[in-house]
Protein backbone atom coordinates (compact mmCIF):
# COMPACT_ATOMS: atom_id res chain seq x y z
CA UNK A 1 0.00 0.00 0.00
CA UNK A 2 1.17 3.53 -0.71
CA UNK A 3 2.76 5.60 2.06
CA UNK A 4 0.28 7.72 3.97
CA UNK A 5 0.90 10.77 6.19
CA UNK A 6 0.30 8.77 9.35
CA UNK A 7 1.40 11.52 11.69
CA UNK A 8 -1.53 13.61 10.45
CA UNK A 9 -3.99 10.87 11.32
CA UNK A 10 -2.52 10.46 14.77
CA UNK A 11 -2.56 14.18 15.47
CA UNK A 12 -6.20 14.31 14.40
CA UNK A 13 -6.89 11.43 16.76
CA UNK A 14 -5.52 13.40 19.68
CA UNK A 15 -2.05 11.83 20.02
CA UNK A 16 0.62 14.57 20.31
CA UNK A 17 3.62 14.36 18.03
CA UNK A 18 5.94 15.39 20.83
CA UNK A 19 5.99 15.52 24.61
CA UNK A 20 5.88 11.78 25.21
CA UNK A 21 8.76 10.52 27.27
CA UNK A 22 11.01 7.50 27.19
CA UNK A 23 10.60 4.70 24.73
CA UNK A 24 7.02 5.70 23.79
CA UNK A 25 8.20 9.14 22.71
CA UNK A 26 11.08 7.62 20.77
CA UNK A 27 8.74 5.15 19.04
CA UNK A 28 6.33 7.95 18.16
CA UNK A 29 9.01 10.14 16.63
CA UNK A 30 10.44 7.20 14.69
CA UNK A 31 6.96 6.24 13.58
CA UNK A 32 6.29 9.72 12.22
CA UNK A 33 9.49 9.47 10.18
CA UNK A 34 8.10 6.36 8.53
CA UNK A 35 10.81 4.04 9.85
CA UNK A 36 8.37 1.29 10.81
CA UNK A 37 10.99 -1.43 10.95
CA UNK A 38 12.85 0.51 13.63
CA UNK A 39 9.59 1.08 15.54
CA UNK A 40 8.99 -2.67 15.52
CA UNK A 41 12.52 -3.28 16.82
CA UNK A 42 12.08 -0.69 19.58
CA UNK A 43 8.74 -2.15 20.56
CA UNK A 44 9.99 -5.71 20.63
CA UNK A 45 12.91 -4.68 22.85
CA UNK A 46 10.68 -2.66 25.21
CA UNK A 47 8.11 -5.42 25.58
CA UNK A 48 10.75 -7.89 26.75
CA UNK A 49 11.12 -5.96 29.99
CA UNK A 50 7.71 -4.29 30.38
CA UNK A 51 4.41 -5.22 28.73
CA UNK A 52 2.24 -2.77 30.67
CA UNK A 53 2.62 0.29 28.43
CA UNK A 54 -0.36 0.94 26.16
CA UNK A 55 1.74 3.36 24.10
CA UNK A 56 4.37 0.74 23.35
CA UNK A 57 1.76 -1.80 22.27
CA UNK A 58 -0.02 0.85 20.20
CA UNK A 59 2.99 2.03 18.18
CA UNK A 60 4.31 -1.50 17.90
CA UNK A 61 0.95 -2.66 16.52
CA UNK A 62 0.53 0.23 14.10
CA UNK A 63 4.08 -0.23 12.81
CA UNK A 64 3.40 -3.93 12.24
CA UNK A 65 0.27 -3.01 10.28
CA UNK A 66 2.25 -0.49 8.23
CA UNK A 67 4.71 -3.29 7.46
CA UNK A 68 1.87 -5.48 6.20
CA UNK A 69 1.75 -7.78 9.25
CA UNK A 70 -1.91 -7.18 10.01
CA UNK A 71 -2.66 -10.17 12.22
CA UNK A 72 0.21 -9.40 14.61
CA UNK A 73 -0.50 -5.69 14.44
CA UNK A 74 -4.16 -6.08 15.31
CA UNK A 75 -3.21 -8.25 18.26
CA UNK A 76 -0.83 -5.62 19.60
CA UNK A 77 -3.45 -2.91 19.12
CA UNK A 78 -5.98 -5.00 21.04
CA UNK A 79 -3.52 -5.30 23.92
CA UNK A 80 -3.04 -1.51 23.90
CA UNK A 81 -6.82 -0.98 24.04
CA UNK A 82 -7.13 -3.48 26.91
CA UNK A 83 -4.64 -1.38 28.91
CA UNK A 84 -5.95 2.05 27.89
CA UNK A 85 -9.33 2.44 26.18
CA UNK A 86 -8.23 5.74 24.59
CA UNK A 87 -5.90 3.75 22.36
CA UNK A 88 -8.96 2.52 20.43
CA UNK A 89 -9.69 5.99 19.06
CA UNK A 90 -6.08 6.55 18.07
CA UNK A 91 -5.68 3.17 16.40
CA UNK A 92 -9.03 3.50 14.63
CA UNK A 93 -8.04 6.86 13.11
CA UNK A 94 -4.79 5.34 11.86
CA UNK A 95 -6.47 2.30 10.32
CA UNK A 96 -9.34 4.36 8.89
CA UNK A 97 -7.00 6.71 7.02
CA UNK A 98 -5.00 3.82 5.62
CA UNK A 99 -8.10 1.94 4.49
CA UNK A 100 -9.72 5.00 2.95
CA UNK A 101 -6.60 6.19 1.12
CA UNK A 102 -5.68 2.85 -0.46
CA UNK A 103 -7.27 0.86 -3.25
CA UNK A 104 -10.06 -1.25 -1.75
CA UNK A 105 -8.31 -4.60 -1.80
CA UNK A 106 -8.40 -7.33 0.85
CA UNK A 107 -5.79 -5.57 2.99
CA UNK A 108 -7.61 -2.22 2.96
CA UNK A 109 -10.91 -3.98 3.75
CA UNK A 110 -9.34 -5.72 6.74
CA UNK A 111 -8.01 -2.39 8.01
CA UNK A 112 -11.42 -0.76 7.62
CA UNK A 113 -13.05 -3.70 9.38
CA UNK A 114 -10.71 -3.33 12.33
CA UNK A 115 -11.17 0.46 12.37
CA UNK A 116 -14.95 0.06 12.57
CA UNK A 117 -14.62 -2.49 15.37
CA UNK A 118 -12.54 -0.01 17.36
CA UNK A 119 -14.94 2.83 16.57
CA UNK A 120 -18.47 1.59 15.71
CA UNK A 121 -19.54 5.17 14.90
CA UNK A 122 -17.54 5.11 11.66
CA UNK A 123 -19.70 4.97 8.53
CA UNK A 124 -18.35 2.37 6.14
CA UNK A 125 -20.84 3.27 3.40
CA UNK A 126 -20.70 0.92 0.44
CA UNK A 127 -17.47 -0.52 1.77
CA UNK A 128 -19.67 -2.64 4.01
CA UNK A 129 -19.79 -5.14 1.15
CA UNK A 130 -16.00 -5.55 1.16
CA UNK A 131 -15.83 -5.65 4.96
CA UNK A 132 -18.56 -8.29 4.96
CA UNK A 133 -16.41 -10.35 2.61
CA UNK A 134 -13.50 -10.05 5.05
CA UNK A 135 -15.61 -11.46 7.87
CA UNK A 136 -17.09 -14.16 5.64
CA UNK A 137 -13.67 -15.34 4.48
CA UNK A 138 -12.50 -15.41 8.10
CA UNK A 139 -15.60 -17.48 8.98
CA UNK A 140 -16.83 -14.81 11.35
CA UNK A 141 -20.40 -15.43 10.28
CA UNK A 142 -22.28 -13.31 12.86
CA UNK A 143 -20.21 -10.24 11.94
CA UNK A 144 -20.47 -11.00 8.22
CA UNK A 145 -24.25 -11.39 8.44
CA UNK A 146 -24.61 -8.06 10.24
CA UNK A 147 -22.46 -6.28 7.69
CA UNK A 148 -24.26 -7.80 4.67
CA UNK A 149 -27.68 -7.08 6.17
CA UNK A 150 -26.81 -3.40 6.52
CA UNK A 151 -25.18 -3.25 3.08
CA UNK A 152 -28.11 -4.68 1.11
CA UNK A 153 -30.61 -2.64 3.11
CA UNK A 154 -28.79 0.66 2.62
CA UNK A 155 -27.60 0.09 -0.96
CA UNK A 156 -30.16 -2.22 -2.61
CA UNK A 157 -29.32 -1.13 -6.16
CA UNK A 158 -25.58 -1.77 -5.88
CA UNK A 159 -24.20 -4.50 -8.15
CA UNK A 160 -22.46 -6.09 -5.16
CA UNK A 161 -25.87 -7.00 -3.69
CA UNK A 162 -26.08 -10.20 -5.74
CA UNK A 163 -22.96 -11.74 -4.19
CA UNK A 164 -23.81 -10.23 -0.81
CA UNK A 165 -27.22 -11.91 -0.73
CA UNK A 166 -25.68 -15.25 -1.62
CA UNK A 167 -23.11 -14.95 1.13
CA UNK A 168 -25.69 -13.68 3.59
CA UNK A 169 -27.73 -16.82 2.99
CA UNK A 170 -24.61 -18.90 3.60
CA UNK A 171 -24.01 -17.03 6.85
CA UNK A 172 -27.54 -17.85 7.99
CA UNK A 173 -27.00 -21.51 7.07
CA UNK A 174 -23.78 -21.67 9.10
CA UNK A 175 -25.55 -19.94 12.00
CA UNK A 176 -28.29 -22.61 11.94
CA UNK A 177 -30.92 -20.17 10.70
CA UNK A 178 -32.28 -22.17 7.72
CA UNK A 179 -35.53 -20.20 7.45
CA UNK A 180 -33.63 -16.93 7.05
CA UNK A 181 -31.21 -18.62 4.66
CA UNK A 182 -34.06 -19.90 2.48
CA UNK A 183 -35.84 -16.53 2.40
CA UNK A 184 -32.59 -14.79 1.45
CA UNK A 185 -31.89 -17.26 -1.34
CA UNK A 186 -35.44 -16.85 -2.64
CA UNK A 187 -34.97 -13.09 -2.62
CA UNK A 188 -31.72 -13.54 -4.54
CA UNK A 189 -33.17 -15.67 -7.32
CA UNK A 190 -36.20 -13.38 -7.56
CA UNK A 191 -34.07 -10.24 -7.95
CA UNK A 192 -31.38 -11.76 -10.19
CA UNK A 193 -33.07 -14.65 -12.04
CA UNK A 194 -30.57 -14.72 -14.90
CA UNK A 195 -27.36 -14.20 -12.95
CA UNK A 196 -24.68 -16.85 -12.49
CA UNK A 197 -24.98 -16.52 -8.72
CA UNK A 198 -28.74 -17.12 -8.91
CA UNK A 199 -28.26 -20.31 -10.92
CA UNK A 200 -25.96 -21.64 -8.23
CA UNK A 201 -28.35 -20.38 -5.57
CA UNK A 202 -31.15 -22.62 -6.81
CA UNK A 203 -29.02 -25.64 -6.01
CA UNK A 204 -28.04 -24.28 -2.61
CA UNK A 205 -31.64 -23.33 -1.92
CA UNK A 206 -32.65 -26.99 -2.07
CA UNK A 207 -30.04 -27.93 0.54
CA UNK A 208 -31.13 -25.08 2.78
CA UNK A 209 -34.81 -25.96 2.38
CA UNK A 210 -34.16 -29.56 3.43
CA UNK A 211 -32.21 -28.36 6.47
CA UNK A 212 -35.08 -26.05 7.39
CA UNK A 213 -37.68 -28.81 7.00
CA UNK A 214 -35.61 -31.21 9.10
CA UNK A 215 -35.08 -28.59 11.81
CA UNK A 216 -38.80 -27.80 11.91
CA UNK A 217 -39.58 -31.51 12.23
CA UNK A 218 -37.12 -31.93 15.10
CA UNK A 219 -38.56 -28.85 16.84
CA UNK A 220 -42.10 -30.18 16.54
CA UNK A 221 -43.18 -27.41 14.15
CA UNK A 222 -44.97 -29.96 11.99
CA UNK A 223 -47.00 -27.65 9.77
CA UNK A 224 -43.84 -25.71 8.87
CA UNK A 225 -42.01 -28.98 8.17
CA UNK A 226 -44.79 -30.09 5.81
CA UNK A 227 -44.92 -26.75 4.00
CA UNK A 228 -41.18 -26.53 3.39
CA UNK A 229 -40.70 -30.23 2.58
CA UNK A 230 -43.60 -30.26 0.09
CA UNK A 231 -42.20 -27.19 -1.68
CA UNK A 232 -38.82 -28.92 -1.86
CA UNK A 233 -40.29 -32.14 -3.30
CA UNK A 234 -42.24 -30.20 -5.90
CA UNK A 235 -39.33 -27.99 -6.93
CA UNK A 236 -36.04 -29.82 -6.71
CA UNK A 237 -34.41 -31.80 -9.48
CA UNK A 238 -32.10 -33.47 -6.97
CA UNK A 239 -33.49 -36.99 -6.55
CA UNK A 240 -31.74 -37.57 -3.23
CA UNK A 241 -33.17 -34.41 -1.67
CA UNK A 242 -36.58 -35.19 -3.14
CA UNK A 243 -36.56 -38.58 -1.42
CA UNK A 244 -35.43 -37.03 1.86
CA UNK A 245 -38.17 -34.45 1.55
CA UNK A 246 -40.80 -37.18 1.11
CA UNK A 247 -39.50 -38.92 4.23
CA UNK A 248 -39.82 -35.68 6.21
CA UNK A 249 -43.39 -35.37 4.94
CA UNK A 250 -44.18 -38.89 6.09
CA UNK A 251 -42.68 -38.39 9.54
CA UNK A 252 -44.42 -35.01 9.97
CA UNK A 253 -47.82 -36.38 8.94
CA UNK A 254 -47.35 -39.40 11.20
CA UNK A 255 -46.64 -37.16 14.21
CA UNK A 256 -49.69 -35.08 13.31
CA UNK A 257 -51.80 -38.24 13.51
CA UNK A 258 -52.55 -38.29 9.78
CA UNK A 259 -51.59 -41.91 9.11
CA UNK A 260 -53.10 -41.90 5.60
CA UNK A 261 -50.90 -39.10 4.32
CA UNK A 262 -47.92 -40.48 6.20
CA UNK A 263 -48.40 -43.87 4.53
CA UNK A 264 -48.75 -42.23 1.11
CA UNK A 265 -45.52 -40.25 1.60
CA UNK A 266 -43.62 -43.35 2.66
CA UNK A 267 -45.00 -45.27 -0.34
CA UNK A 268 -43.74 -42.51 -2.64
CA UNK A 269 -40.26 -42.92 -1.20
CA UNK A 270 -40.32 -46.64 -1.97
CA UNK A 271 -41.92 -46.27 -5.40
CA UNK A 272 -39.37 -43.66 -6.48
CA UNK A 273 -36.38 -45.72 -5.36
CA UNK A 274 -33.89 -46.23 -8.15
CA UNK A 275 -31.41 -48.10 -6.00
CA UNK A 276 -29.71 -44.95 -4.81
CA UNK A 277 -31.89 -43.89 -1.89
CA UNK A 278 -30.21 -46.10 0.70
CA UNK A 279 -31.20 -45.52 4.30
CA UNK A 280 -34.15 -43.30 3.32
CA UNK A 281 -35.99 -46.25 1.73
CA UNK A 282 -35.19 -48.51 4.67
CA UNK A 283 -36.63 -45.95 7.09
CA UNK A 284 -39.76 -45.54 4.93
CA UNK A 285 -40.32 -49.32 4.88
CA UNK A 286 -39.82 -49.51 8.65
CA UNK A 287 -42.42 -46.79 9.21
CA UNK A 288 -44.94 -48.50 6.90
CA UNK A 289 -44.46 -51.75 8.82
CA UNK A 290 -44.99 -49.88 12.11
CA UNK A 291 -48.19 -48.29 10.80
CA UNK A 292 -49.49 -51.63 9.61
CA UNK A 293 -48.58 -53.31 12.91
CA UNK A 294 -50.50 -50.59 14.76
CA UNK A 295 -53.52 -51.19 12.53
CA UNK A 296 -53.32 -47.65 11.14
CA UNK A 297 -53.17 -48.81 7.54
Amino acid sequence: MAAIPLGIALLAAGLPACGERGVVGEMHRTFDKGDYEEVVALGRHALRSDSSSAGVHLYYGMALVARGRLHEGFGAIDRAVAIDGDAARKASAFLWERGQAAKLDATAARELAKASELDPALDLGKKRFAVGDVYFNERRYPEAAGMYEAAVRLFPDTAACEDALSRLAECYAFLDRPADARKTMENLVKRYPRGDVARQAWVRLDDISYAEAQKALEAGDLEEAVEVAQALVDRTKNRSLQQKGRLVLGEAYERMGDSGRAYAAYREVIENDRGDSGNVVERARARIEALQAAGLR
